[in-house]
């Protein structure tokens, strides 16, 4: 049963985790083949802000393409049990590419209320956003039961019905709170969430926001490729080599690979996220970063960015935490700082804002006040 529409939560106007720890051996945890890899598309070049250079006053919030928020409603017929799709074409004419990267959003609390509105006017602010990455943990503790979970309203719809985000696509990937062993969350219902008609009536969503065509897709916007990936799913070998070779074969000036478990971290789960690397993580997630521009992860509830290098088989791959969308987690002083680290936060929500121009990216991390408290300009 689909969950009413509650009254959409009072807008902040002044700027103002359990780890996933396996026991077991990563063989029986998932087998091969759990998520089926599709590519999206997006909305035609006519539905989306992006030509020329950002204004300097605030201006008009991109529209998106309309209420389905950007997936055509003709976009082919389902091609497995994870929800693939047949391949569409991409929008190839965009000067200028924004996007917002958040994660650990699925709270549905004060915090996530705040960032939203910041994401909100920083999109308006600029002219428009493009699409929106969720880094997983999308709902917290257990993700969802199917698709019609009271859930979806607080936690999703609610805080994003906001006038700079309104149609646009959130691309998401899943968290090991959205399923695995340490969640009783359903992953295809998130998959099927994407499917539903826009409506008001039983099996309808509230907006077409929502994407999550597989548990591991890709899709194009203009010239930046995002290659979302389920990093709770490591033992999946496909996921391995049909990603890898994704992000080998694109030929896009920006790849950015984005899934929940970061590769390097300096938050609380720099103490277990290496028992996951041992299991076969880091592999997997190398095999599909590598030749990449950036390796965007959540997990860790704090705003961080790592400089290229970091990864010596990978030199030219940046590594950014944005895990902050609804909460932080204290770090303990005795956890090491990661090599290569060029801004770290445990203290404040926030986001990242990344602009793509050329060859020239511009990284932002912006609280949930308003305030840019990180800026990096990446030129290739």
């Amino acid at each position: 049963m689909k969950p009413r529409r509650a009254a959409r939560p009072l807008a902040i106007s002044t700027k103002s985790l359990v780890a996933l720890v396996l026991s077991a051996s990563p063989a029986i945890v998932f087998g091969a083949g759990c998520g089926v890899a599709d590519s999206v598309p997006i909305p035609g070049a006519g539905a989306l802000a992006g030509a020329g250079d950002e204004p300097t006053s605030t201006g008009a919030a991109s529209s998106g393409a309309g209420p389905s928020g950007g997936i055509p409603a003709d976009h082919g017929a389902s091609l497995g049990a994870a929800g693939a799709q047949a391949i569409g074409t991409v929008v190839s004419h965009l000067d200028v590419v924004r996007i917002i990267a958040i994660g650990d959003t699925g709270e549905g609390n004060l915090a996530q209320n705040q960032v939203a509105d910041r994401m909100s006017e920083k999109c308006i602010e600029v002219g428009g956003c493009h699409a929106v990455m969720m880094n997983g943990d999308n709902f917290y503790d257990n993700g969802v039961a199917d698709t019609g979970d009271a859930q979806w309203g607080p936690k999703f719809e609610q805080p994003y019905d906001r006038a700079g985000l309104n149609g646009l696509p959130f691309y998401a990937v899943l968290g090991n709170h959205d399923h695995g062993p340490s969640s009783n969350g359903v992953r295809q219902a998130q998959i099927d969430y994407s499917q539903l008609p826009v409506g008001d009536g039983p099996g309808m969503r509230m907006t077409g926001k929502w994407h999550m065509p597989a548990s591991y897709y890709d899709v194009r916007v203009g010239d930046v490729h995002l290659f979302g990936i389920d990093t709770v799913d490591f033992t999946s070998d496909d996921q391995a080599r049909d990603m890898g070779a994704r992000v080998a074969a694109s030929d896009a000036t920006w790849k950015i690979v984005f899934g929940h478990h970061p590769r390097y971290t300096s938050g609380a789960h720099a103490s277990d996220n290496p028992s996951l690397g041992m299991s076969g993580m880091f592999a997997m997630q190398q095999a599909i970063y590598c030749g990449a521009d950036m390796y965007m992860a959540g997990h860790d509830h704090n705003l961080e960015f790592i400089d290229k290098g970091r990864d010596e088989g990978c030199p030219s791959t940046y590594f950014a935490i944005s895990g902050a969308g609804s909460k932080t987690r204290p770090v303990s002083p005795s956890v090491p700082t990661e090599r290569g680290q060029l801004f770290f936060t445990d203290k404040t929500e926030g986001f990242a804002y990344l602009r793509f121009e050329g060859r020239n990216l511009l990284f932002e991390f912006i609280d949930k006040q308003g305030a840019v408290i990180f800026t990096k300009t990446i030129s290739k």
